[in-house]
């Protein structure tokens, strides 16, 4: 199968962010130790990639100078954040700053750091990186994963927002049993 990676469109950018601002987005911070030296960068764009094996992608914009750090890393954590740290989610989208000061973070483990307060966390180790559009993507090989209560931060129409408290609440269903982990 031969697919054209050459299309253009006229779309209007902003339109399309406004569309795809209606798709709500989970917020994590990857994380990982390169030189001795702890780095990460906010990521809106994780997802799961396979449970056989188990994988996971997110992506950066191209000209990232903390994708470009990370990419040389052979350990990451993925950090899901939690509804409290949009704190640590702005700290770590700057391109300035000491971002390891915003949030409780472990970074004497000798891995990859990780928040205290995440919802979530997912190590893994790169798998491959490639071009998409004016973004790069990485896979990675997930090898560890550990979750709490917290309900996750996420990203809507533009905003950092709250799940509803009603979705810890699940009714019996089996139409998406199939989905849920």
């Amino acid at each position: 199968m031969e697919t054209n990676t050459q299309v253009r469109t006229e779309l209007d950018p902003s339109r399309l962010r406004r569309a795809l601002g209606r798709v709500p987005t989970s917020v994590a911070v990857v994380t990982a130790l390169v030189g001795g030296q702890p780095v990460g960068m906010t990521v809106g764009s994780l997802t799961s990639v396979s449970s056989d094996p188990p994988m996971v992608g997110f992506f950066a914009a191209a000209g990232s100078h903390t994708f470009s750090i990370l990419r040389q890393a052979r350990h990451l954590c993925v950090n899901v954040l939690s509804e409290s740290q949009g704190d640590v989610c702005y700290g770590f989208a700057s391109r300035t700053g000491a971002k390891f000061e915003c949030g409780d973070w472990d970074t004497e483990s000798g891995s990859a750091p990780r928040s205290a307060a995440a919802s979530a966390w997912i190590d893994c180790a790169p798998q491959s990186v490639f071009e998409a559009g004016d973004h790069v993507g990485m896979l990675a090989n997930v090898t560890a994963v550990e979750y709490c209560d917290q309900r996750p931060l996420v990203f809507y129409r533009g905003k950092l927002a709250r799940l509803h408290p009603s979705v810890t609440h699940h009714p019996a269903t089996t139409r998406l049993d199939w989905w849920s982990l």
